[in-house]
């Protein structure tokens, strides 16, 4: 599998500051998308797509995040508390905030996070056939159910994690 993310650090991350929740990592939106979830393709009509083929430079973070409007000395509750920032568009949201488990703090800081109106395909790079885009449980990396090897036909049911984090996280 080729892998069009860059594999440098974004940001410096603790993972005993996770969320226990795998709930979506979605920013809010004028819009109204469908209900994301890590485990299940999502439709973003009405978002802004985008391609990340090859580019290297990253958007400049926000300081705040875009869910509780708190900074790094501050998120919801009054804590300090990193801010996880979109290498296309810049927009930050705390880990608790972006419910992101201890895995997904782990390896965002490892590669060119996208947040989800930005995410694109680890695979082909596109953002093309949203609605077929699978969200990996432990990384929070897309993947086109199509572009995975074998291919799938559907999302599967619960919880799934991609061949890089089977060999990371659940392969000891």
């Amino acid at each position: 599998m080729s892998n069009h993310q860059n594999n440098s650090p974004l940001v410096t991350l603790n993972p005993n500051e996770a969320a226990s929740s795998t709930a979506s990592s979605t920013f809010p939106s004028t819009t109204t998308p469908a209900k994301a979830s890590h485990n299940k393709a999502v439709s973003r009509e009405g978002y802004t797509k985008t391609k990340s083929g090859g580019n290297n430079k990253s958007a400049n973070p926000s300081p705040y995040c875009d869910f509780c409007l708190g900074d790094e000395v501050s998120n919801k509750s009054g804590q300090p508390e990193i801010l996880i920032s979109c290498s296309d568009c810049g927009r930050s949201g705390h880990p608790t905030c972006l419910q992101f488990t201890a895995n997904m703090i782990i390896s965002v800081g490892k590669y060119r996070w996208q947040c989800i109106e930005c995410k694109c395909c680890s695979i082909c790079g596109t953002s093309d056939n949203d609605d077929q885009l699978l969200f990996c449980d432990d990384c929070d990396r897309g993947y086109h159910v199509y572009c995975l090897t074998p291919p799938l036909t559907s999302p599967p049911e619960g919880c799934w994690s991609c061949k890089l984090c089977i060999k990371e996280f659940h392969s000891k």
